[in-house]
């Protein structure tokens, strides 16, 4: 044998007998699993061994530390992670998976999460940090609230800052504005933090309510009057009256009086004035007004209310309560004769029957005020152009296909219909093809020419 092989046997007997010692030592190890700690001294030479030594199962999702076929030494601590049903609520979506971790880091990487400024972990409605190592329980509910911005106005200053607090009033209170009795917060502290919010904080003041010899002391952060006398249960009720009104602010001294009134009620006489009516006169020209019937006053007899403060008069009211001489009315005509006339307007001699000063404007299907071209057609299905004419709705009904003339338009009749001018209530808009559209704005005589229609317009009387 060769001295080379010698020394191989020799190192090859020597490792046996270091390996047979070390799989015959005692060794103390403390294993931690299923919320124990159990200290045990085994002969298993690995993690795995010294489990099945104390007759700890894993699970399929389950997870050893050390590793299962890691070698044990003298004191090593093994600790048995149980799988558990994870799920985290977090930016609208659910995330599961079921893991023998407890480490939240982690958890937020494999979710390819991760927390901003002022966000924050719930567990069952609880806070938890990042370094906090979750419960070893089968199931976990996790929720990560995202932090809103809360700008906050109080006492003349803007605050801004970020919460994830589910309320309103938390977020606050986390800032150290703890709200009082009175306090006006709005909106109010319960409103849920679920996006950015403006909020408005005002700090309840000390207000003296006097009603006659009366006082009332309450804190409030209204900022009407009406408002602190509702909070006070005090709202004004029949003629009585605040001083502030209950419209006005609360004054900064937050004294603020309700006085009550009385009142007494007596007859009195009065004028009731007389209607006026129109009707056709049909010997008078049209434009012009005669008097057929002069009307005459009558008398009523009336309540005077009385109201009395502090028992002295402060008003007079009369409220009518029956007829004494009745008023007659007065009867006024108007022409409905018509006298053809001729004239030269623009160069051209028109009969006409009827004149008007009318505020003219002008449109053409797209130039109507809208971004479209809505308006190739008239309301009457005539195709919009010059010498079609648009009124308001209920003069077309009157006037629909009557003619006329307006000086530097030239002849046209009423076909459309148009919005108008609330304060123009004598309204044409002039028709024109977008080729030869010309912008009107000003008031002109409408000249209404021959053949006189068998209705005349009611427009056109006085």
């Amino acid at each position: 044998m060769t001295p080379a092989r010698i020394r191989w046997l020799a190192a090859g007997s020597a490792l046996l007998v270091l390996l047979l010692g070390y799989l015959s030592l005692n060794r103390a190890v403390t294993i931690v699993a299923d919320g124990r700690t159990t200290t045990i001294i085994t002969h298993a030479v690995t993690v795995g061994g010294a489990l099945q030594h104390v007759g700890i199962q894993l699970g399929p999702k389950d997870s050893v530390d050390p590793f299962w076929f890691s070698l044990l030494s003298d004191g090593a601590v093994v600790e048995v992670k149980r799988a558990a049903r994870i799920q985290l609520r977090a930016d609208g979506n659910l995330y599961k998976q079921v893991s023998g971790e407890r480490r939240l880091p982690i958890l937020l990487a494999q979710w390819e999460l991760s927390l901003g400024a002022g966000d924050r972990l719930l567990l069952a409605g609880r806070s938890v940090s990042l370094g906090e190592p979750l419960p070893d329980a089968p199931f976990l509910a996790l929720e990560l609230r995202r932090a809103v911005t809360v700008t906050l106005d109080y006492a003349g200053e803007t605050f801004r800052f970020l919460s994830s607090a589910p309320t309103l009033g938390e977020a606050l209170a986390e800032q150290s504005f703890v709200l009082q009795a009175g306090d006006k917060l709005e909106p109010n502290a319960e409103s849920s933090l679920d996006k950015s919010v403006s909020a408005t904080l005002q700090r309840a003041a000390p207000i003296t309510i006097r009603i006659g010899a009366q006082r009332f002391r309450i804190f409030s952060a209204a900022a009407r009057v009406g408002e602190a006398l509702a909070e006070a249960g005090l709202s004004l009720q029949g003629l009585d009256y605040s001083e502030p009104p209950p419209d006005q602010a609360v004054p900064s001294d937050g004294a603020i009086r309700v006085v009550r009134v009385s009142e007494a009620v007596s007859l009195a006489q009065e004028i009731v004035p007389h209607e006026t009516v129109w009707q056709v006169d049909p010997d008078a020209e049209i434009g012009s007004s005669t008097v057929i019937q002069a009307g005459q006053d009558g008398v009523s007899s009336s309540r005077v209310r009385v109201r009395y403060q502090d028992g002295e008069e402060i008003s007079r009211v009369e409220e009518a309560l029956r007829l004494l001489v009745a008023p007659l009315t007065a009867i006024n005509g108007y022409g409905s004769a018509f006298t053809i006339r001729t004239t030269v307007v623009d160069g051209v001699e028109i009969e006409y029957w009827a004149t008007l000063d009318m505020y003219a404007t002008s449109y053409s299907p797209c130039r109507s005020g809208v971004d479209q071209c809505l308006y190739g057609t008239s309301t009457s299905g005539v195709s919009v152009a010059k010498g079609v004419a648009a009124t308001y709705k209920d003069w077309l009904l009157a006037a629909r296909g009557v003619i006329f003339y307006v000086p530097g338009y030239g002849p046209g009749a009423f076909y459309d219909v148009g919005g108008g001018f609330p304060d123009n209530r004598a309204w044409i808009d002039l028709g024109y093809s977008d080729e030869d559209w010309v912008g009107w704005s000003q008031w002109v005589t409408v000249y209404f020419t021959t053949p006189v229609p068998a209705v005349v317009p009611y427009f056109l009387y006085p």
